[in-house]
């Protein structure tokens, strides 16, 4: 068993089977949230099985051979807790949130799920169908799909452009003994994070972690950590619609390049709030749109960062014009005043985060997977105020020296968007 020192009510221990075990202490709170993170998604699959981890993930509560799903609902629900599950590109988590008496009952059932599903052909059946029509829903939704098309085209032909959810004529034949074979493989002890939040005691839930987790296999892991290239493209899906939704892309970063605060600033004077560039002058002045911001992802090896808005189809060269011409004026146009305002933004964020334990667990829990360990919230304040208007400045030179990727839906094409971002000088793809 090693442990790792602790700060900030962090404590980290690995123990002999591989789990790695994060906790962090919270004196004042009643609830407790607490989980497994499993490190593998997307990137883990192949076209012919890709939505198996999210489908995977859908089966976790639908029975054990102790418990049925009712069985398992109606026991977490018996304390007042509640039970998820999600699935991103690179983990796969499923988590409880109980009061501080009932953690037991929440460790033994996430246990209990984690490591023995049933995988019945009757419930597998079931849960195909909802997924299918969870897939319905998202290719009827443009605000969500065209973020699926907006990965494709970033990172066309690769494992992190695949959707989360999978294709339907592959979800279609997903078996239980695919889903065996998938959990067989990666669901092993050196690839899990056991983690809890609230007022728990680490030793005690080190020694419920022994107790609970001996039936992970030790078998080593193959980590999933393929280096993705960026291709960049463009991409229209075209329907009628009222509005044209639009992304404008560039290669990101990875979650632990040293420009990740960086990125985090410039997101956040940019696109990032009510106060943002994009915000107050595409929304406040110009009425163009409801809705705009600019989003960041950052994986293991690579990322992305884009800009998301949604317009009349007759208003989206316009849009385009505007957002590209934002995009330049930041290589040069950084005031002292969006910077300290931003930087006091992230600080409050980071010490509200201080209230919420589920927060406080995603952020322990990525830390963990990032670094290896977590990190303080010193440290990361320290990051971010040595962060100038220069290095914002310099980073906008490193994200516009990509090609762009532009997707549309709606009764639009891509082609007023590309005319837009060469006028201003911003590589089309």
């Amino acid at each position: 068993m090693k442990k790792w020192d602790a700060v900030d009510n962090i404590k980290l221990t690995k123990l002999n089977n591989g789990v790695r075990v994060v906790t962090k202490k919270l004196e004042n709170f009643d609830s407790v949230v607490i989980g497994y993170w499993v490190e593998a998604g997307v990137i883990c699959e192949e076209e012919s099985n890709n939505g198996i981890s999210h489908f995977l993930e859908h089966m976790a509560f639908k029975g054990t051979s102790k418990r049925t799903a009712k069985q398992i609902a109606e026991e977490i629900e018996s304390v007042g807790g509640y039970l998820n599950a999600y699935t991103s590109k690179e983990v796969t988590a499923f988590h409880a949130k109980v009061l501080k008496e009932d953690i037991q009952v929440a460790i033994e059932i996430l246990s209990d799920v984690l490591q023995d599903p049933a995988f019945l052909i009757e419930e597998v059946e079931m849960e195909r169908s909802v997924i299918l029509q969870e897939i319905y829903q998202t290719y009827d939704t443009p605000d969500d799909i065209i973020f699926d098309y907006f990965e494709k085209v970033a990172f066309a032909k690769q494992a992190l452009g695949r959707p989360i959810l999978g294709p339907i004529e592959v979800v279609s034949k997903i078996s239980a003994d695919n889903l065996r074979r998938y959990r067989n493989e990666y669901y092993n002890a050196d690839n899990i994070i056991f983690a809890a939040v609230g007022n728990v005691s680490h030793d005690e839930l080190i020694n419920s972690a022994e107790k609970y987790l001996c039936n992970f296999s030790r078998k080593k892991t193959l980590i999933c950590d393929a280096t993705y290239d960026y291709i960049g493209g463009a991409y229209s899906d075209t329907r009628d619609l009222e509005q044209a939704h639009l992304i404008i892309g560039f290669n990101g970063l990875s979650n632990s390049d040293s420009d990740y605060y960086t990125l985090a600033l410039f997101s956040s004077i940019l696109g990032g709030g009510m106060s943002s560039r994009l915000f107050q002058e595409v929304r406040e002045k110009r009425g163009l749109v409801y809705s705009i911001y600019s989003f960041s992802s950052s994986y293991r090896r690579n990322g992305t960062f884009g800009v998301y808005a949604a317009t009349s189809p007759d208003k989206l060269s316009e849009l385009s014009k505007i957002v590209s011409e934002e995009l330049m004026k930041m290589r040069k146009e950084i005031s002292e005043k969006e910077l300290k305002r931003t930087k006091a933004q992230f600080k409050a964020n980071l010490l509200m985060m201080k209230e919420n334990n589920s927060a406080s667990c995603e952020q322990i829990v990525n830390q963990t997977l990032i670094f290896k360990h977590p990190i303080g919230h010193e440290k990361i304040l320290e990051k971010l105020n040595a962060i100038t208007m220069e290095d914002i400045q310099l980073f906008t030179e490193r994200l516009l020296a990509s090609n762009s990727s532009v997707v549309t839906v709606g009764k639009c094409d891509c082609s007023p968007v590309i005319r837009a971002l060469q006028n201003s000088g911003v590589k089309i793809p």
